[in-house]
């Protein structure tokens, strides 16, 4: 492992042995500044480390090819002014090499979480390329089991007397009214959320606390708040403990929220007690790879935590913030924050403050959480159309076979069936089946059973409710009329000329002749239950023992709209002659 730390270590700390940009005028490595001669001239830059873990630069202008060294196992490179297609794929090169190495850190078991940490953290620093995460599949996902989140009545204060107005701090545009939100708040009416001057909501996607989980709600709450023009950000409510963990966590955040419109920051929720050094390093590691898919990476936990449970100030000072924090009469009389009231006291600089757990909004049943942003995103809005559920076979018609039990053709209710909701994403589809009266059937009862019933498709749209759209289903059902009789056997014996097949005969409810394609004759032994197949003409030559088996022709008739149908004739005992 160290032997990797090395090799990842002099990839973004800048070693190399020459470094070559046509018509840069200066190329930045590591923080020195190299300035660069004419195109048949190169300064070239060593970094030579002593046992001091000191660095040295040392440079000398030489005559070189003019083209790029290729040895890039030992480059790291910053340009400016980049200007000509080498210097692009220089860059590139460059950061898939760093990817390829963070993947490989990630693989190796004998990573440590520290080891992992710093990985990142110099991955995120001088490459500007996303960094590798997990695929779902090897990731471990469990059910949303996650406990209602609480609130502990320590986190209630009263205002200073010095505490800071919000009208002295901020100009009222500088603020934005938010709810967070998991699947405790249940089923949403994001249409009246938004009417009650929501702005933004914090919409919680998953978990780490109880194994890696998908908030049960989080689609529903995602499309509905977007569809109403409210804007998101997503909150990961994290049980890591080191930075591994958080990186896995990582991993599965952004598979969640890759196809939504995340405007609002991606906040990393620590609500646990846990090692102040590697929560800090948690902390950072999955804001760091957040921030490389291009989200604003952010921090909650309440005030205190803040203080005492991660470093504080060194988060602060990269990511956005968070912080809950509660008076009095927003917590114990749900009472909302207005422009003029009162800010809280906190050391750091704070982006979104939440303010109260206990309010109430239209739209949202029981309590909420509530939170300002100081910070906007005025501009941005979500396209929106109608809400469309697509039905391509109108008519459906299908024979049910009364003899096999089955459909004589497969059928699936939900081909040719789409719906796209308001904000283009693709809906599940629900659909019910009624007769004529209107009583509804379950779909195995109404593809048994002969009749026309309409199918109702459905979806619910965040915006517009629920859209329907529907299908006419008609169900012919083939029966057969067989004709035969019980076999039976006089003295045990056959006769030499008997034919199984005389006498016989099959046809369907519509008259139509079915053809008999085989007969088999079938013994059973009473006591085991163990069964012989015999041919018709071992079945004529037998000895019957009817003491200890029982007999049975089987009849196998290809049926007009319905295929092979097995029809069954007693073989029984006669009496003696």
């Amino acid at each position: 492992m160290k032997e990797l730390l090395n090799t990842i270590a002099g990839k973004l700390s800048g070693i190399c042995k020459s470094v070559f940009v046509a018509h840069a005028k200066a190329c930045i490595i590591a923080g020195s500044v190299v300035v660069a001669g004419s195109a048949a001239t190169v300064t070239t830059v060593e970094y030579v480390h002593h046992h001091s873990s000191k660095m040295q630069v040392q440079a000398q202008e030489t005559e070189v090819e003019t083209e790029t060294d290729s040895n890039l196992d030992k480059l790291s490179e910053i340009l400016t002014e980049t200007q000509t297609e080498s210097e692009t794929e220089i860059e590139t090169a460059t950061q898939e090499e760093i990817a390829e190495l963070v993947k490989e850190a990630v693989a190796d078991e004998n990573t440590s979480s520290k080891e992992l940490y710093e990985i990142i953290d110099k991955a995120a620093e001088n490459s500007s390329a996303p960094i590798p995460v997990k695929d779902v599949e090897d990731l471990e996902i469990v059910e949303d089991n996650s406990s209602e989140p609480s609130r502990e009545e320590t986190e209630v204060e009263e205002p200073e007397p010095d505490q800071p107005s919000s009208n002295d701090v901020y100009e009222i545009s500088q603020l934005t009214y938010g709810v967070d939100v998991s699947r405790w708040q249940g089923d949403i009416d994001w249409s009246a959320v938004a009417a009650d001057g929501i702005t933004f909501a914090m919409i919680k996607c998953g978990g780490g606390d109880d194994g890696l989980y998908e908030d049960r709600k989080f689609q529903q709450n995602i499309q509905g708040a977007l569809a109403n023009g409210i804007q998101v950000g997503v909150y990961f409510y994290s049980g890591a403990s080191n930075a591994r963990e958080a990186y896995d966590e990582a991993s599965y955040c952004i598979s969640l929220i890759r196809d939504y419109q995340i405007t609002y920051p991606v906040a990393f929720d620590w609500e646990l007690d846990g090692d102040y050094d590697s929560v800090t390093e948690a902390c950072e590691t999955f804001c760091n790879v957040i921030s490389s898919y291009g989200y604003q990476p952010m921090v909650y936990s309440n005030r205190n935590r803040w203080y005492n449970n991660f470093d504080g100030e060194k988060i602060a000072s990269k990511y956005k913030v968070w912080m809950a924090a509660y008076f009095g009469k927003f917590y114990y009389d749900s009472v909302r924050w207005t422009y003029g009231d009162e800010l809280p006291n906190f050391r750091y600089h704070y982006d979104m403050w939440q303010y109260s757990s206990r309010c109430y909004v239209d739209g949202i049943s029981g309590q909420v959480d509530v939170d300002i942003a100081f910070f906007g995103y005025a501009n941005y809005h979500v396209d929106t159309k109608d809400a469309v559920l697509t039905v391509t076979n109108k008519e459906i018609k299908r024979t049910y076979g009364d003899g096999i039990g089955r459909l004589t053709e497969e059928l699936n209710l939900l081909d040719g069936v789409k719906g796209i909701n308001t904000i283009g994403y693709d809906m599940d589809i629900e659909y019910s089946i009624y007769d004529e009266s209107g009583n509804e059937y379950s779909e195995e009862e109404a593809i048994s059973t002969a009749g026309e019933y309409t199918v109702e498709y459905r979806f619910k749209d965040p915006k517009s409710g629920w859209i329907k759209n529907t299908a006419k289903l008609e169900i012919e059902v083939i029966t057969e009329e067989f004709t035969g009789n019980d076999i039976v056997v006089k003295n045990n014996t056959m006769s030499k000329d008997y034919n199984f097949r005389t006498g016989v005969s099959c046809k369907n409810n519509l008259g139509q002749e079915a053809e008999l394609t085989g007969v088999v004759i079938k013994r059973v032994n009473i006591e085991t239950e163990e069964e012989d197949v015999l041919t018709e003409q071992q079945a004529i030559e037998e000895k019957y023992d009817f003491d200890k088996y029982t007999y049975v022709a089987e009849y196998a008739f290809n049926v007009p709209g319905e295929g092979e149908v097995i029809k069954k004739a007693a073989i029984v005992r006669g009496a003696e002659e």
